[in-house]
């Protein structure tokens, strides 16, 4: 008699939790949906702007409709370290909005505000793991810059360079397996080097006299850009990922803040002094051919944005939902539970 009550009961209790399962699966998507990723092309950028409002712009990157303010701050200076989330429905950046330079997360259309680190050191150059649930930043709380990780919610974690020398400018590789990071090791001059996400098996891509910062991967995570001043002025160089095949993108124009395109076509770059927004055609450059033979073919600018003489910009980003970031595999730690499994695991068993 115990038996079948407990069968009538399990019988009743099934449909209820299934209903609720469902519920909860839906209403949750709802809850945590806020967020959405630009419907159109979209480069963001941190500057005082055309009118002098600190925050981030939005512009569209054929240039024809006109910038727009999408987070006002009283951040000083202007938002750096620009980076889309995978999906393009948050922007993570560093600023100064609480008397330290820390690093803070947006909804793409500048709503819901997240300081995720609060430090009195300085917490800078964030980047995000494909799957979107974590980043690596630099920071100087240990009294050396170092690159330190932290889940999308601000849970920082350990240590992943812990070296005497400066290490800064985090950027992670598409598939999440690398980190490539400006460092000092053994040189006065910063180079590039890439490392395994857990801080190991370091490889010295770069090794010049001259300054080589800001390395970003390509969507493919088969190149890497970077900004060197090993020429006088601030250029864009590319380098295939195993440090071979180096080409020199060459203008007569200070450049910083380089990043590319979703279809890895070209990169964007901010120019100096004349403030003048930049992209380069890398397609165009003549890949596989000497460094001499690229100069003759890096002349393909197209200004996007003039900024006002006097006026600020920092860290273009660029999103473009036709080129979505690859399908990432969450870890099993990190996945949630597998619903309709789970179900069946609480069904009767022969």
């Amino acid at each position: 008699m115990q038996i079948r009550q407990n069968l009538q009961i399990r019988d009743i209790f099934m449909p209820v939790v299934f209903i609720g399962v469902l519920l909860i699966n839906c209403i949750a998507p709802l809850q945590s949906g806020q967020a959405q990723a630009p419907m159109v092309p979209t480069i963001v950028v941190g500057t005082d702007g055309v009118a002098g409002e600190v925050g981030i712009w939005s512009m569209d990157p054929a240039g024809v409709n006109p910038p727009f303010l999408v987070l006002e701050i009283d951040g000083e200076p202007v938002p750096a370290g620009l980076v889309w989330s995978p999906t393009g429905e948050m922007l993570a950046f560093h600023t100064n909005l609480k008397d330290n330079i820390d690093v803070y997360s947006v909804n793409a259309d500048g709503k819901n505000l997240r300081r995720l680190t609060e430090h009195e050191a300085e917490d800078s150059s964030p980047t995000w793991h494909p799957s979107g649930q974590k980043l690596a930043f630099a920071t100087n709380r240990d009294g050396n810059f170092e690159i330190y990780t932290m889940t999308a919610q601000g849970n920082v974690g350990g240590n992943l360079t812990a070296d005497a020398a400066p290490d800064i400018d985090p950027s992670w590789s598409p598939d999440g397996r690398k980190i490539a990071f400006s460092t000092k090791r053994g040189r006065t001059i910063a180079d590039i080097y890439v490392m395994d996400s857990k801080g190991e098996n370091l490889q010295n891509i770069t090794n010049h006299k001259g300054q080589d910062i800001q390395p970003r991967w390509s969507p493919d995570g088969e190149t890497l850009a970077w900004v060197s001043r090993r020429d006088g002025t601030g250029d864009i160089y590319i380098i295939d990922s195993d440090g071979e095949n180096q080409r020199w993108v060459k203008s007569t124009e200070e450049k910083k803040d380089a990043t590319w395109s979703p279809d890895g076509k070209s990169i964007a770059s901010l120019s100096f002094p004349q403030g003048i927004f930049l992209y380069h055609a890398i397609d165009e450059l003549g890949v596989g051919e000497t460094l001499e033979a690229d100069l003759k073919a890096a002349k393909n600018f197209l200004q996007i944005l003039v900024l006002d003489k006097g006026r600020r910009a920092r860290s273009p980003a660029w999103f473009d939902p036709a080129f979505p970031a690859p399908p990432f595999d969450v870890e099993p730690a990190d996945k949630r539970p597998l619903t309709w499994g789970w179900i069946k695991n609480l069904g009767p068993r022969d």
